[in-house]
């Protein structure tokens, strides 16, 4: 796999990222055809019309959704280690870092949507709009999408809140000019400002 040097491409731009979060099951994804994105994982079966870039940081997740993913039109990150190695020009690799925001790496922060957040930054982005950070079970499910990998599980949120303090800390110190606002409505992500999702949609169509 290639690697990935840092190039602020999306400088000064707004960047979406697309969450697993149950809250976006009737999301309407034309809303983010325009909007400069990053999915999560499966996010990348809507096209790249709508996920501009797909990022992923499961190897088990990678070996489910390969061949579909071989035909994404869109860019592919990981920071999958153990992926480093295997001759794929189509998917970037960076280095993996286990939590925080880095300059030089992705940190982990126990999820891939916090892990979104570091390449936001790296790419340049000036605000990052969090989309389906739910952050607990709705109807007993965890995604928005079909998940053959992972039983429903609410203690896994926990280490995700651990990751994110350490996002939040790090973009505080190393990033303070970075806006974060989580478009999510009955997140549980409490450590960045919130926006309603129809209030918030509703101010952009009007902007």
């Amino acid at each position: 796999m290639p690697i990935w040097i840092p190039t602020p491409k999306w400088k000064g731009q707004d960047v979406f990222i697309i969450g697993g979060g149950k809250s976006l099951e009737y999301f309407d994804w034309n809303l983010l055809k325009d909007e400069r994105t990053i999915g999560c994982n499966d996010a990348y079966l809507h096209g790249s019309d709508i996920c501009k870039i797909c990022l992923f940081g499961d190897s088990k997740w990678f070996k489910l959704h390969r061949d579909r993913l071989a035909e994404y039109k869109g860019v592919i990150f990981t920071n999958v280690g153990r992926l480093y190695n295997i001759e794929l020009d189509w998917v970037w690799s960076m280095k993996r870092m286990a939590t925080g925001i880095h300059s030089d790496a992705l940190g982990w922060n126990f999820n891939t949507g916090a892990s979104a957040i570091n390449l936001a930054v790296l790419l340049g982005a000036s605000k990052i709009y969090l989309l389906g950070f739910d952050m607990h079970l709705t109807d007993g499910k965890n995604n928005w999408h079909e998940n053959p990998l992972d039983k429903p599980n609410s203690d896994i949120f926990t280490n995700f809140n651990n990751g994110f303090k350490c996002v939040a800390k790090d973009m505080k110190a190393k990033f303070p000019d970075v806006k974060i606002v989580n478009v999510t409505d009955k997140s549980s992500l409490h450590l960045f400002p919130k926006k309603g999702v129809k209030e918030f949609w509703d101010e952009r169509k009007r902007a």
